[in-house]
């Protein structure tokens, strides 16, 4: 199921919970403990309305910030390996031969043994990871020849640490998700959002079930977007390895 139906179905679900919530209440509450000072409830509201945003602003920046790093770390890495490539196609054989099928490898293992391994475990694949590491010892075994062989060598040997830096990055980005206290706290406000509306003594008419199934169907959309963010390589908006296939492309044609 495309996350787009499961979107519509959780707001649907949940904007159906909120109007039957509110019709329960308003036939089971007795109206003398409702709320009769209209005033003072919708500024109590609007601080709870308040206090809820900021939190949901926490939220998404603890979600967002490791997801967009893993996305730049991705197209970093994918981006060194291309130059890296290039670069060691100016060097001699063997170190040449040795160094771009390397490369070639591990893009090819990112893309077929990596990314399954992070969506799946949150870890890296260790057969990858031994991969890159073999790649960064045979870089350093390089012996370059002359001052032409020794600028791409060293070109060569500023990308491969580059795309070291950026990967450990990618592969600590993979675990981090919401803060635990978090969600039962979101969870929580949302419920405690739409509750209060209740206590409000509102009329059953269409007009005010249709607010309370509007929010709830909001609060439910903010928590699944959430969800969907939480985890960079795991969920439903996951970073792709777009830019590694591009790379696998690109290498393929050198």
């Amino acid at each position: 199921m495309s996350m787009l139906f499961t979107g519509t179905g959780v707001m649907a679900a949940a904007a159906v919970v909120s109007v039957l919530g509110f019709l329960l209440v308003s036939s089971v509450v007795p109206d003398r403990w409702l709320v009769a000072d209209a005033n003072g409830a919708g500024a109590l509201y609007a601080t709870i309305g308040m206090v809820y945003a900021i939190l949901i602003a926490i939220a998404a920046i603890a979600v967002w910030e490791p997801h967009t790093d893993a996305g730049a770390s991705t197209d970093r890495e994918a981006a060194d390996m291309v130059e890296a490539y290039r670069s060691a196609g100016q060097l001699a054989d063997p170190d040449r031969t040795d160094i771009q099928a390397l490369i070639t490898r591990y893009t090819h293992e990112v893309v077929d043994r990596e990314w399954p391994a992070l969506n799946e475990t949150r870890a890296a694949d260790p057969r990858t990871a031994a991969t890159f590491e073999d790649l960064r010892v045979r870089v350093e075994k390089v012996e370059p020849v002359g001052d032409r062989q020794q600028t791409f060598f060293q070109q060569l040997l500023g990308r491969v640490n580059d795309a070291a830096d950026a990967r450990r990055t990618r592969v600590a980005a993979a675990d981090e998700g919401m803060p635990e206290p978090l969600w039962p706290i979101l969870i929580l406000g949302g419920l405690v959002t739409i509750g209060f509306l209740y206590m409000f003594g509102l009329e059953r008419t269409f007009p005010n079930g249709l607010m309370m199934a509007t929010l709830g169907a909001m609060v439910a959309l903010m928590l699944f977007v959430l969800y969907q963010v939480e985890f960079p390589f795991s969920h439903g908006m996951a970073v792709q390895p777009d830019a590694f296939e591009e790379a696998r492309r690109q290498l393929g044609r050198t």
